[in-house]
């Protein structure tokens, strides 16, 4: 592709007054954070999205993907989530090391500031949600660190891995912005498919992954890359390529090993009775 034209800094969230709401305050972080429009020169899209479009087949399976419509519904076999749920949760170590490395490469205090809010909240609300639901679903923390990293979780944490050791900083965006940005795109149509009364381990899954708050963490995501990528050369741009057609491959290889898994095929479905060794 042509080279990007120069992008403007990211912007610094507006000042914000202590009686918002949070979906204000997520709001306007969004705003503040949101990636440029397409240049008015040359009509080009902004780095983030002209990424998603060279693997736009592969991203619509991921975001369209039967995990996604079936958590919705709760219609997701607990056999199923169990197996995701177990293997996910196993990337949330390497990941944070990817979003810290990522945080000390970012020049400024204010790049850093809406990624460290982020951060904490990976490791408090939603790594909560993973031992709380493992625990609903009948599954003992002994029992979940007996199964071994499925193939797929241990190509994907290798690439968490070797990105936030050696990685450019747009390449750690890049498959931080994967991670997120698909999540955000297949949760916010779970959010409004939702069936009512859904179980906590369903609804609390959607709820992390959609609304103001956590669209304002893909705006600031793509902020930074979009920002980066205007001042790539070609090789660098290959290969953010490279390590964003990788992450997308992961993505929709994870969803559908929850279902072919033979960690999950051979748990007992046994709803939320009773603890489940897998």
């Amino acid at each position: 592709p042509a080279a990007k034209p120069a992008a403007k800094p990211a912007a610094k969230p507006a000042a914000m007054p202590a009686q918002l709401g949070m979906r204000s305050i997520g709001l306007l972080l969004a705003l503040a954070f949101a990636p440029a429009g397409a240049s008015p020169a040359t009509g080009e899209p902004p780095f983030s999205e002209w990424l998603r479009a060279q693997t736009a087949d592969q991203w619509e399976r991921v975001v369209s993907h039967r995990f996604a419509s079936e958590l919705a519904a709760g219609s997701l076999a607990n056999a199923t989530l169990r197996s995701y749920l177990v293997q996910d949760h196993r990337f949330v170590n390497e990941f944070t090391m990817l979003l810290a490395a990522m945080l000390s490469l970012v020049p400024t205090l204010d790049d850093r500031v809406q990624g460290a809010q982020f951060l904490a909240l990976v490791t408090s609300k939603e790594n909560t949600y993973f031992v709380r639901s493992l625990e609903a679903l009948g599954v003992s923390p002994e029992s979940a660190s007996a199964v071994p990293d499925s193939p797929i979780t241990t190509r994907f944490k290798a690439l968490m891995r070797s990105t936030a050791r050696g990685g450019s900083l747009a390449n750690m965006l890049a498959v931080l912005l994967v991670c997120e940005w698909s999540y955000e795109t297949w949760g916010e149509r779970a959010m409004a498919e939702r069936a009512p009364g859904l179980a906590f381990w369903h609804g609390e899954w959607i709820d992390l992954h959609a609304g103001a708050y956590f669209n304002s963490v893909i705006a600031y995501l793509r902020g930074l890359l979009d920002r980066e990528g205007a001042v790539l050369d070609e090789v660098a741009r290959r290969e953010v390529v490279r390590v964003w057609a990788e992450a997308v491959g992961c993505e929709e290889d994870f969803f559908d090993a929850a279902y072919s898994s033979p960690y999950g095929g051979s748990v007992h479905d046994e709803g939320a009775e009773g603890k489940t060794e897998l």
